[in-house]
């Protein structure tokens, strides 16, 4: 007699219902996953609205051997182009500009400390980081790269700031990031 098991040989052995029950279940995570990470690509990229000029690019031309400012704020989540540097940044500023720094350990790896001067930043756009709202600085004209800050940040520096950065359209800058921030209260 023969019987569906003794039809296979060594080399053609009948799977087992483990591994059938095991695959199955692996190509449904495997297309639940595909399906998902269809649908939240857009909504992640909608945090990195900034250009794909990096730090690179910004220390081109902001590149300093300046001292931090004295009062600095360590541990911030920024993003320079469309790199999240997560609670590592050290912030500073004054008078007259914005003081970058990454914080170690990506320190380790060489990027220099950037300081861009107020009148840099052309204009600021609304923006997400990690789904609340944030401000988009443009900095250079043609534009050399976006800075994205936290709107509690973004406060602190927004009184000086405001003297040079205006919305596209020549819009003022403060008036329209304070009506926004009032309307999201």
């Amino acid at each position: 007699m023969n019987t569906a098991r003794q039809r296979f040989t060594k080399a053609g052995a009948p799977m087992e219902p483990d591994f059938i029950y095991f695959f199955v279940t692996f190509l449904v995570v495997l297309i639940v996953f595909a399906i998902g990470l269809r649908l939240l690509v857009p909504i992640i990229l909608q945090h990195f609205k900034g250009s794909a000029a990096g730090w690179r690019r910004l220390s081109e031309i902001y590149a300093t051997a300046r001292q931090r400012p004295a009062q600095v704020y360590t541990r911030q989540s920024i993003v320079v182009g469309e790199v999240l540097y997560r609670n590592c940044m050290i912030v500073g500023f004054g008078d007259t500009g914005l003081y970058l720094e990454i914080g170690f350990p990506i320190s380790l790896f060489g990027r220099r400390r950037l300081f861009i001067p107020w009148t840099a930043f052309k204009s600021i756009d609304e923006g997400r980081l990690f789904w609340r709202k944030a401000a988009v600085l443009s900095v250079g004209e043609p534009l050399v790269g976006t800075i994205t800050v936290p709107m509690k940040l973004f406060d602190m520096i927004q009184p000086a700031i405001a003297k040079t950065a205006t919305k596209p359209g020549g819009q003022d800058s403060v008036g329209q990031m304070d009506n926004a921030a009032a309307v999201g209260a």
